[in-house]
């Protein structure tokens, strides 16, 4: 029986069940596992009496990975390490797969199993099962969906079908916002989430932008192609999929009432769609186009105008979501194009999951502060453990509505580009290397794809 050190990425992949104040009260140091990896382990300092804890952890009747044994007070790093490989090959020679906590009452979400005829599902959920190259997607998902919880009963049936984009969005968003150490409740079926940090509670319901029924999705090959669809086309998409979500009022809800509630929206309606929409978004929104010149001296000078409405063919809404009259009771618009299987394959790279055969390789325009540019800069980059680093939490914007009755603090979301109105005028705080646009190739068994 043989031990092994793991990255500490892979450790987070596989384990779901921390206290969000976790790293505010020790610090990991090193992350265990056994060759089969059903037993894991972690060394800690503790960082308010200055000495060592280790954990070790095994699989819920559910699969998620839960402390088992720990130990506190052990003098030195080498000491704690020592107790917990001993502690931790004890549970191994045990041969058991399952540790039972006696207190799930839940069922396990095997959310890969076949549920339906081949035929009749989504053409992406096939791919996620039977491509090599999309095998770190697979197994990233898998162990995130032990930790997620179905309220309703159809999430596999769903994910699997008709519903695989929504299912996955919701699935992303629970990544996210774990990662952003919020406490994650699932006591109501609506909206999706209900979570809170350092006390502090919000709401959250995910929406999803889909091709019409019966429509073409127009596909852009050209600059001006897409600048003519950002213009009023994509903001109607936009508008439509959030509009709908004010009718269901979610902020009467009793355990809504008084808390900020957000809306998170993500672009599926056409192949790649998501790759060059998002700034249609942002004008939509806010109901403010920005047009720039720059002077004699070379001094960009930029100017807000006001749009009163959008219209495409027989369609017409009035800009400005935040300027609505229930527009209010949103506090803010989280908006990603993310939640797509290649940031899961990434993330799934990342942590070591996935045939090793697979490499793959990022491209896009991201914006970099130690440059003295206001144009991004184009990347390439091997999605590489040693070389590359990307969290959930990277791409996340967080529109802040100017009018919202209960208004969103802004360090509530670390990491993320923030987009406000300050001096009626768009201001927005981006972190260092936000990426604006990219795609991600990856290559297995000889073939390539995106």
């Amino acid at each position: 029986m043989n031990l092994k050190l793991i990255r500490k990425a892979r450790f987070a992949a596989l384990c779901y069940s921390r206290n969000p104040l976790f790293d505010v009260l020790a610090k990991e140091t090193e992350w265990w596992a056994d060759e089969d990896e059903k037993v894991l382990g972690i060394v800690l300092l503790d960082l308010t009496d200055q000495d060592w804890s280790i954990v070790i952890l095994g699989r819920d009747e559910v699969g998620m990975f839960r402390a088992i044994d720990v130990e506190v007070s052990l003098k030195t790093q080498t000491e704690a390490s020592a107790d917990l490989r001993r502690r931790m090959l004890e549970f191994v020679a045990t041969g058991a797969a399952e540790f039972p906590q006696r207190d799930v009452i839940r069922k396990k979400l095997e959310i890969l199993q076949p549920v339906a005829p081949a035929e009749k599902t989504h053409e992406n959920f096939r791919m996620l099962l039977n491509d090599v190259g999309h095998s770190p997607a697979r197994d990233m998902i898998k162990e995130l969906a032990y930790a997620f919880i179905d309220i309703d009963g159809n999430y596999v049936r769903d994910f699997q079908t008709t519903g695989f984009n929504a299912r996955l969005l919701e699935l992303y968003l629970f990544a996210f916002l774990y990662e952003q150490r919020f406490s994650i409740f699932k006591d109501f079926k609506r909206p999706d989430f209900c979570v809170a940090k350092n006390g502090f509670p919000i709401s959250k319901e995910a929406v999803t932008v889909n091709a019409t029924v019966g429509e073409n999705s127009p596909k852009p090959e050209t600059e001006s192609g897409i600048a003519k669809l950002r213009q009023d086309y994509m903001p109607i998409k936009f508008g439509s999929a959030l509009f709908s979500k004010l009718n269901k009022r979610y902020w009467d809800l009793p355990h809504v009432r008084g808390m900020p509630f957000l809306l998170a929206i993500h672009d599926y309606h056409g192949k790649d769609s998501m790759t060059w929409s998002a700034p249609a978004l942002d004008d939509y929104l806010f109901g403010l186009r920005a047009s720039w010149v720059k002077d004699a001296d070379g001094i960009l000078h930029v100017t807000e105008t006001p749009i009163q409405e959008h219209v495409w063919g027989d369609k017409r809404i009035p800009s400005g979501f935040f300027n609505l009259p229930e527009g209010k009771f949103v506090s803010a618009i989280l908006f990603s194009n993310s939640a797509t299987l290649a940031k899961f394959n990434r993330m799934g790279k990342l942590a070591g999951f996935g045939d090793e055969r697979v490499i793959m390789f990022r491209v896009g325009d991201r914006h970099d502060f130690t440059l003295h540019s206001t144009k991004p800069n184009r990347f390439s980059l091997e999605v590489d453990p040693d070389k590359y680093v990307e969290n959930w939490s990277e791409g996340m914007r967080v529109f802040h509505n100017p009018n919202a009755l209960i208004p969103l603090p802004l360090e509530i979301f670390e990491g993320c580009s923030h987009h406000f109105i300050e001096q009626e005028k768009r201001t927005s705080y981006l972190p260092q290397g936000f990426i604006f646009e990219d795609i991600c190739l990856h290559t297995a068994a000889g073939t390539v794809a995106e």
